[in-house]
């Protein structure tokens, strides 16, 4: 019986398909006196293979929690300050019955956009430009439909792993707890996230 890849086995793979560059690292380490058990820490990054394309991170760190502890996901940089902080998911049917949920909630006051996404963080004026354009709200709400587990953040997960991203304003769209491995996923991703970077440029310097 032939034995099952690993997720850093696979993305080697789709690498090799797809002419990319991959780091990866793989390694165990032994944990604290309180919980002794053996803990992995990996990291598997394929690098742009144009100038214009974003960087597929994936990371897991058992040692740690949260979102930081493992996500994948695609990651480029935006023009926007170190403290920018903005996280956005698609609204599920549990945020549709909450009657408390639309009291925390941020507005882009267009009601296709709103009706379909929670923003979880942010402020009203880095949200006010991240989604000024009706084009970007419209490419977000395409990306979100690949995987509900999609997510946007801006500076929310630590990307510091790749040098090219450490100490800049980075904007994501990942997921957590697991890795993306679904090559049909990650190509459509490929195409949507750099047409919304694309779209992310061209506003910026309209209103640079």
């Amino acid at each position: 019986m032939e034995e099952e890849k690993t997720a850093i086995e696979e993305l080697k793979e789709f690498a090799k398909r797809t002419k990319r560059e991959i780091d990866c690292k793989d390694e165990a380490y032994v944990g604290s006196g309180i919980n002794p058990r053996t803990l992995f820490k990996q990291h598997a990054i394929l690098s742009k293979s144009t100038e214009d394309e974003a960087y597929f991170i994936n990371f897991c760190d058992m040692a740690h929690s949260g979102d930081n502890a493992m996500y994948s996901g695609l990651f480029f940089p935006v023009d926007f300050p170190a403290s920018t902080l903005v996280k956005v998911r698609q609204k599920n049917v549990l945020d549709k019955m909450n009657p408390f949920s639309k009291k925390a909630e941020f507005k882009t006051d267009w009601k296709k956009f709103d009706t379909k996404v929670i923003i979880e963080e942010g402020d009203k004026e880095s949200v006010k430009m991240l989604f000024q354009s009706q084009g970007t709200q419209s490419l977000i709400l395409d990306i979100f439909k690949l995987d509900p587990r999609l997510k946007l953040c801006v500076n929310h997960i630590d990307v510091g792993i790749v040098p090219e991203l450490k100490n800049i304003s980075t904007l994501g769209i990942y997921i957590t707890e697991q890795w993306l491995l679904d090559e049909a996923i990650i190509k459509k991703l490929y195409t949507l996230v750099g047409k919304l970077k694309s779209k992310m440029q061209v506003a910026y310097e309209v209103h640079s």
